[in-house]
């Protein structure tokens, strides 16, 4: 039978479990010995061990414990493990992001996307909801985070297949089948004029703190941290709060195209697929343009 608890694997196997604490450096970030373990107690959960099957120690000691114990730090929510993450791993996923997208800004924005989900700001049944709860350290954390960034990538591809998105997926990022040349379409103009006026209402129903956000690191591209610094906010934060309002634009934007304009499922299509192909606006003039009273 597999070990039941956390407790239990210490239980038999402390001296080997208390070696592996010590060299992660688990006790630096804050975590105990028995918030170490259960961490080694998911891993063998995941890669279904079995106590009467292979040495466990030979298992625990093919983990890379350093990268383990920082993501159960930063599942538990301890601050100074996720300012060791993001120190570590800044650069390793831009570079990562960069070279999957081939663009330095979507690279940027697909990496920042992340923070979020990795941070766990949601909490459900009184634990938070991390990202990292699927890392079980088989893997150096550098290697799963690059796989993650290509799922979430291709997860993006798959959708723009349904649905072309105005902000997550320029026509240089697509296969050659995809970009091709087609036909003029002698209503392109009228689909890019209403694409126009749906993204300037979307914008204005906006909180002056979302678009000014969105100006932020749109136009002035700044970092989740000089965002947040700025702004007060923390950088996790700042990448949900981000998606939160492209989300928010993209529904306002497919509700007056829809209900407002009344414009079919293929027209809407239209109007993303020419949008994604030119900016029918200037987005500064609109990301600028103050509430009205």
């Amino acid at each position: 039978m597999p070990f039941e608890s956390p407790a239990e694997l210490l239980s038999q196997h402390r001296a080997t479990v208390a070696r592996l604490y010590e060299s992660s450096h688990a006790s630096r970030l804050g975590l105990s010995l028995l918030q170490f373990a259960d961490a080694l107690h998911q891993s063998l959960q995941r890669a279904q061990r079995d106590p009467a099957g292979d040495p466990v120690e030979d298992f625990l000691d093919s983990l890379h414990v350093r990268d383990l114990a920082l993501a159960a730090a930063c599942r538990l929510g301890i601050e100074a493990a996720w300012d060791e993450l993001v120190a570590r791993y800044r650069t390793v996923l831009y570079d990562a992001a960069r070279a999957i997208v081939r663009d330095d800004v979507r690279g940027r924005e697909l990496a920042d996307s992340l923070y979020a989900d990795l941070y766990g700001l949601e909490i459900r049944a009184g634990r938070r909801r991390s990202l990292l709860q699927y890392f079980d350290g088989r893997s150096s954390l550098a290697t799963w985070l690059h796989a993650v960034l290509a799922r979430r990538f291709v997860d993006g591809y798959r959708q723009q297949r349904r649905m072309a998105s105005l902000d997550d997926c320029p026509p240089a990022s697509l296969p050659d089948a995809i970009t091709s040349a087609e036909p003029a379409d002698p209503h392109r103009a009228r689909y890019l004029g209403l694409m126009r006026e749906a993204m300037e209402n979307a914008l204005r129903a906006l909180a002056p703190r979302d678009r000014l956000r969105l100006g932020y690191y749109y136009l002035d591209s700044l970092t989740l941290k000089q965002i947040g610094q700025l702004m007060g906010e923390h950088e996790s934060s700042v990448s949900r709060r981000l998606a939160r309002s492209r989300k928010a634009l993209r529904r306002h934007v497919e509700r007056t195209l829809r209900r407002g304009l009344r414009l079919s499922d293929e027209q809407v299509r239209l109007c993303y697929d020419y949008a994604t192909q030119e900016w029918p606006f200037d987005l500064t003039q609109a990301l600028s343009e103050p509430e009205r009273s």
